[in-house]
């Protein structure tokens, strides 16, 4: 929007193009149109958005464990760094049907080493043993960082975020599985956080 003092313009009011004019008090007024933006849906944005709105749903099974796994209690750089990580691992085909290997999810992200976690589901037991190797000392894996595991249940879409031990020792660890949760329906991530908590690995997929 402008004003302006006319001089050839004095008496001129209305629109031109994208442009109105009028007086206000003693000054006369230009102002731009806002333009009409439609939704153009074509079928590489309908694709796009489904991938955003899946990952965006799938943000929510996780927030725990993003926290820790992006160094960040703030859900908005989780959500991004998220989002980074996985929409392009959501595939839509021209019917919009969704295929997402859950095993490939980015669950944190950073410059350390990712850790040797292994796990194993027990049905009969109900848990999840997990088991881990130490690791030799190198600048991108310290002996007091933290290993993490994370339990996703695929149904009712809840994570667990585990800690295990440190990078520094060998362990294992048997986690129970909520009541709720089916043994079947699983899948099993980990990762490593520095002790401050500043930095992390990216995300070894275990099982699923």
């Amino acid at each position: 929007m402008a004003t302006f003092n006319p001089t050839i313009f004095q008496d001129i009011s209305g629109s031109v193009g994208n442009v109105t004019t009028y007086k206000l008090g003693d000054k006369h007024v230009v102002r731009a149109k806002a333009f009409e933006v439609k939704d153009a849906k074509t079928p590489a944005q309908l694709k796009q958005r489904t991938r955003v709105s899946v990952i965006t749903k799938l943000r929510r099974s996780f927030n725990a464990a993003l926290e820790t796994g992006y160094c960040s209690s703030s859900k908005k750089v989780c959500l991004n760094c998220f989002m980074r990580d996985n929409v392009g691992k959501v595939e839509v085909d021209d019917d919009m049907n969704v295929t997402l290997d859950l095993l490939s999810l980015s669950l944190s992200g950073g410059e350390l080493d990712i850790p040797r976690i292994g796990a194993e589901i027990e049905a009969n037991e109900r848990q999840v043993l997990f088991r881990w190797e130490r690791q030799p000392l190198m600048p991108r894996a310290a002996k007091d960082d933290r290993l993490f595991g994370v339990v996703y249940e695929r149904v009712l879409q809840r994570s667990r975020l585990v800690e295990l031990g440190t990078r520094g020792e060998s362990g294992e660890l048997a986690w129970m599985l909520p009541e709720e949760w089916d043994a079947g329906q699983l899948v099993v991530y980990g990762f490593a956080a520095s002790a401050n908590g500043r930095k992390a690995s990216g995300t070894l997929g275990i099982l699923g």
